[in-house]
């Protein structure tokens, strides 16, 4: 993947804005024009667990993918299908697939 290495996490400091970061520098910058806001800090938080999320979906994604080969078709329900298939898609997008 190209994208910068987790973790990131969120910071404010006098004379930035709320930004995103990890151990290699700024990720994002939230709210550049003013003071940030309860919605800029849930963005900034959401944006700062991405690499968490995609890791855990992809974990996800692998074990029930090795459940679904290992015990066949009728152990997934139409709805767990979706699920996977959902999973796929994001995995992908998060991946710039």
């Amino acid at each position: 993947m190209t994208h910068t290495p987790g973790p990131w996490h969120m910071s404010q400091r006098e004379e930035y804005p709320l930004m995103v970061e990890s151990e290699f520098g700024a990720v994002a910058q939230i709210a550049p024009f003013g003071d940030p806001d309860d919605e800029d800090r849930a963005n900034a938080r959401l944006i700062a667990s991405a690499p968490d999320l995609l890791a855990a979906l992809l974990s996800l994604y692998e074990h029930c993918s090795m459940v679904h080969k290992h015990w066949g078709d009728g152990s997934n329900q139409h709805e767990a299908d979706a699920a996977i298939a959902a999973g796929l898609s994001a995995i992908s997008k998060a991946k710039g697939e």
